[in-house]
């Protein structure tokens, strides 16, 4: 980008900038007197006017700048978003993207998340960083490549939630205190309650759940309508007479459902209480619970997807934990009698 500072002049004590780039010439008053000045002036106006150009077909462009155009095209999740520009500010060095390969994306990844699992580091940065070089890609600031993942095993290893569990944790939600003695009665228990009742029934997220308003509340249908961001469809499912009755008994019935808005909302009651009662356990358990008995009551893929709002059926058997029952008579205790089988 060939550019030079002009002196003061006819045109007034102000030093200018000319040059010509991608596109096309210019020719700016700096507003400054100085030449110190000028070319600080000068160096930035260059950087803010490369960055509002959109970069042409097989035009050198930066991971960073890749990944913010990238980002004004795709709606990503806060999370998403997090991740994204973590991996951009890492990659801020590479200057062109075709020079970038998938061993560099391992190296961040490694760098990145250190001791994390490789769920993990896909989760964070090699699937942004693949995201990005697609888009970079379909661009023609780069040659398409194909980004391999960390080899993850496509069985969950969290464990299903327990009835038992979950049954206990409701009922040892922290009771209302009446007496005006004392440590301030929690006016939300009745939306923990709920909130654990709908988690267990429903095998929602912890998102999806918080994200529920009183408006795609149907009572009399008995029926919740939740936006799926994945899908960008809205699921409508059904709940029991039970939740009907707790949210009947609520006190206000406008805006959002739950008093929450995150994850660390939840987890910040809910944390304390499962270390107190010695139980192992997050919504999400719930979420695997819920494929799990769809897949004993031997419930096709494709309505137990509709019923835990899967995009693809396929996602469901990551959630389904068999557990088949022994085979009768082989047991070790034949073996060691000599009752086997001949």
């Amino acid at each position: 980008m060939p550019h030079k500072l002009l002196p003061p002049g006819k045109r007034g004590p102000y030093w200018y900038l000319r040059g010509t780039d991608a596109g096309g010439r210019f020719e700016v008053s700096t507003g400054k007197t100085a030449r110190k000045d000028a070319a600080q002036w000068a160096d930035a106006w260059l950087i803010a006017r490369a960055r509002q150009r959109v970069p042409g077909a097989g035009e050198a462009v930066g991971f960073a700048d890749a990944a913010r155009f990238y980002r004004a095209f795709r709606r990503l999740s806060k999370i998403d978003e997090r991740h994204l520009d973590r991996l951009a500010a890492h990659l801020s060095h590479v200057d062109d993207c075709r020079t970038l390969t998938h061993a560099h994306l391992v190296a961040a990844a490694n760098e990145l998340k250190p001791g994390c699992s490789d769920a993990t580091k896909n989760r964070a940065v090699i699937g942004p960083g693949a995201s990005v070089l697609h888009y970079a890609a379909a661009q023609k600031w780069c040659e398409y490549q194909r980004i391999e993942k960390f080899w993850v095993s496509r069985k969950s290893s969290r464990d299903p939630a327990r009835d038992d569990d979950l049954a206990l944790l409701i009922a040892n939600v922290e009771t209302q205190r009446t007496n005006k003695r004392g440590r301030k009665k929690d006016v939300q228990v009745a939306y923990k309650r709920l909130f654990l009742a709908m988690v267990y029934e429903t095998g929602l997220r912890i998102g999806h759940l918080l994200s529920v308003d009183w408006p795609n509340i149907d009572i009399e249908a008995r029926r919740v309508r939740v936006r799926i961001g994945k899908s960008d469809e809205m699921a409508s499912i059904e709940i029991s007479p039970v939740i009907v009755a707790m949210l009947a008994n609520l006190p206000a019935k406008m805006g959002r459902l739950f008093p929450w808005s995150t994850n660390r909302g939840i987890y910040g009651w809910l944390k304390p209480l499962t270390d107190k009662l010695g139980v192992r356990y997050t919504p999400h358990m719930s979420r695997h619970k819920l494929a799990t008995d769809a897949d004993a009551a031997n419930i096709p893929d494709k309505r137990a997807a509709l019923l835990g709002v899967w995009q693809d059926p396929r996602s469901l058997h990551r959630y389904q934990h068999v557990r088949p029952d022994a085979i009768p008579g082989r047991d070790a205790g034949n073996l060691l009698s000599g009752r086997t089988r001949r």
